[in-house]
């Protein structure tokens, strides 16, 4: 650390890495951490440059991510023997004594996150994880912090009280509470004054969202507070099947605001391993929910969740999976093999799947999902959509995504434009689109 000090803290400044892993709500909430310490005064620092401290954000979704948060860990620790190594996320809330065998100077739950400021302050050392099935209140997120980037990812709602067979999470992050309407306008407010022209509602349940709330509120009022807030786009991160009910559709339909493009978790095709999953509904529900919303609102992008290799989906479970997804209209799938999480209902369940089989079958779902995303890219060719741009413009060019999630890299001169450019895509190359400038908007008017 340094000698300099912050103000009235009367803290020491900190060079500080946050490294993060998983889902948006994730990386919503290392962006308030990042915005925090730097208001402190405190430095921000990629890995792999010289710190005080590390703070890592983990997930705890597969035995992968386990993995990965374990070696970050250790690649921190080797590069940075001096530093204060602080571990924070699902993995910390569940399991905060293996952590602790690592070396790290403290593990703090997912409950206490917002404490870590404080914490990395005073030098706390040891293990800060509270019972996250106590806390009843989300707290506003402090979103003064996210100014400056064109997208912002706003959490609205924390926690699940779904249980899925299969998923560690509402352990890891306790039941649904959720930010009170008052404070999601006031925060959208906020955000559009701070500059951003995209925020992404997040939440770890979206759709569960004002159902904790005195009087009760639903994904509708959501919407109407996020259509009024006065910023151009607002995206929802995740979605349920049965919450992407008509009125959702139609309101991506007609919303000049909402981005169309849902996220939506199917996890198997089979109703038998639906039903084991403990997932409420069956395969032809789903099916209707995604072909009505595909054909009812333009140039929708569905991207959708698999699991592959649950215990006990046989050969012909997984044939139902693949023919669903074969005539499903989805632009990308998030393909998860089946990981197993102790204190999980899957945990003790029989029939395994050997891992050879799981990869085959992950493997073939990731090529299914590779070549529907070129055929989606491409039918977007010719189009002129507007692009929001990421970042600066490097080696001429600039790149940014459409309301409907494609990734498009254009030639650009100068300082980055803070809203939309109008752009005609043109060709495909990889995961992206390569688009040129246009000079109207669809229809020959002008871009607005």
């Amino acid at each position: 650390m340094t000698d300099d000090r912050d103000g009235g803290r009367g803290a020491r400044k900190m060079r500080v890495c946050v490294l993060t892993q998983g889902c948006k709500v994730n990386r919503s909430e290392s962006g308030a951490l990042e915005e925090e310490l730097e208001g402190r005064g405190h430095a921000l620092v990629a890995f792999g440059e010289e710190v005080d401290a590390v703070v890592l954000n983990t997930c705890t979704v597969t035995h992968r991510s386990d993995r990965d948060a374990r070696a970050l860990i250790r690649r921190a620790r080797r590069a940075n023997p001096g530093a204060r190594i602080v571990v924070t996320g699902c993995l910390a809330q569940v399991a905060p004594e293996e952590l602790r065998g690592l070396g790290v100077d403290a593990v703090v739950g997912t409950a206490e996150k917002a404490t870590i400021p404080d914490l990395l302050e005073r030098g706390a050392e040891g293990s800060f994880v509270g019972d996250v099935a106590r806390v009843s209140v989300l707290a506003p997120a402090g979103l003064r912090r996210l100014r400056g980037r064109t997208r912002a990812f706003f959490k609205v709602q924390e926690g699940c009280d779904a249980f899925c067979a299969y998923c560690i999470v509402p352990y890891a992050r306790g039941p649904s509470r959720s930010l009170p309407l008052e404070a999601v306008k006031a925060g959208l407010a906020e955000l559009r004054r701070g500059g951003n022209a995209e925020v992404v509602l997040t939440g770890v349940h979206l759709g569960l969202w004002g159902r904790d709330l005195s009087p009760p509120r639903g994904l509708g009022d959501l919407l109407d507070a996020a259509e009024d807030a006065g910023i151009s786009r607002v995206r929802l991160s995740s979605l349920e099947p049965r919450e992407v009910t008509g009125e959702v559709i139609r309101r991506l339909a007609s919303s000049p605001v909402l981005c169309p493009h849902l996220h939506i978790p199917l996890q198997s095709g089979s109703d038998r391993v639906l039903r084991a999953m403990g997932r409420p509904y069956t395969a032809g529900e789903f099916r209707a929910t995604v072909e009505r919303a595909h054909r009812e609102v333009e140039g929708l992008c569905v991207g959708l969740d698999v699991i592959a290799g649950f215990p006990g989906e046989d050969d012909a479970d997984f044939r139902e999976t693949r023919a669903l997804l074969v005539d499903l209209p989805f632009a990308y799938l998030h393909v998860f093999p089946f990981s197993p999480r102790q204190g999980t209902r899957a945990w003790d369940l029989p029939e395994r799947i050997p891992e050879g089989v799981i990869r085959d079958r992950a493997a073939a779902l990731r090529a299914l999902s590779a070549g529907r995303r070129r055929a989606f890219l491409a039918r977007n060719l010719g189009r002129v959509l507007g692009v929001l741009p990421e970042g600066e413009a490097r080696n001429g060019r600039l790149q940014g995504t459409t309301t409907n999630y494609v990734s498009v890299s254009f030639p650009w001169e100068g300082a980055a434009p803070s809203g939309e450019v109008p752009v005609e895509l043109i060709r495909v190359e990889g995961e992206a689109v390569m688009g040129r400038p246009a000079r109207s908007a669809p229809g020959g008017g002008p871009w607005t």
